[in-house]
């Protein structure tokens, strides 16, 4: 095979960049080392001089300031995902509304860590939301939310859980604002309650890669096939949305 291509990809494309990188590595002969974490995390591991050849985050703002720093070449939207809420599912939180089971004081709400995982983020951006939507509302839910995954000094979430269902069956937590990728894997566990966000609370998230320089010919390669009908299908089959 060529020399390995390094990957760094967010956290949340595991499921789906796993077979896709299987399948690419296989096909065209070209061997790929894969590194999964919080895309603001390998940021600025790249900028301080990790080795990496091509970057795909949950975001655009990581990828678009590498290139704006000159240390990417290019970048391109590949796919979109949303937020979606899970919570324990006893009835002292499924019968309220979930806008009313934020808002309780009596559970813990959780989210990932702004600025080191878009996740969190991407909650920010709910609570600006629904702050905008009900005042005051949600300037106490930013408050009030706990940051436990996704950022330096995080407990690692156990190798093949997802955060949500690790932090409400470990007693961390009681809500959690996550992406509905998971939604495939979530939904029909009787011990877990999961919504997606109705109109207008629902956030969309952009996913972007970008081709670290010097920019070479199996990234680019590996940049179309991500982008392909073949490879938007490993997205598609893991609850990731189509752009249009």
């Amino acid at each position: 095979m060529n020399a390995s291509l390094n990957i760094y990809a967010a956290g949340s494309l595991r499921r789906a960049f796993t077979p896709l990188l299987e399948t690419f590595s296989q096909r065209y002969a070209v061997d790929i080392t894969p590194t999964f974490g919080p895309a603001g995390l390998l940021s600025e591991a790249i900028l301080r001089g990790d080795a990496v050849d091509l970057f795909a985050s949950a975001n655009c703002a990581h990828p678009l300031r590498l290139k704006n720093l000159g240390l990417a070449e290019e970048t391109a939207l590949f796919t979109r995902n949303q937020l979606c809420i899970v919570m324990r599912n006893i009835p002292e939180l499924t019968s309220q509304s979930w806008l009313m089971a934020l808002r309780d004081p009596r559970f813990i709400l959780s989210t990932s860590t702004p600025g080191s995982d878009p996740g969190g983020d991407y909650a920010v951006q709910l609570f600006e939301r629904i702050e905008h939507l009900h005042r005051g509302w949600g300037k106490a839910l930013r408050e009030r939310a706990r940051a436990l995954v996704g950022g330096p000094a995080s407990e690692s979430v156990p190798a093949g859980m997802m955060a949500a269902s690790w932090l409400i069956r470990s007693g961390r937590a009681d809500i959690h604002i996550g992406y509905a990728s998971y939604l495939p894997l979530l939904i029909g566990q009787p011990d877990l309650h999961v919504l997606q966000l109705p109109a207008p609370y629902r956030i969309d998230a952009d996913y972007m890669l970008a081709l670290i320089k010097p920019a070479r010919s199996e990234a680019r390669l590996l940049a179309d096939y991500i982008q392909s009908p073949e490879g938007q299908g490993f997205l598609l089959n893991n609850g990731f949305t189509p752009l249009l």
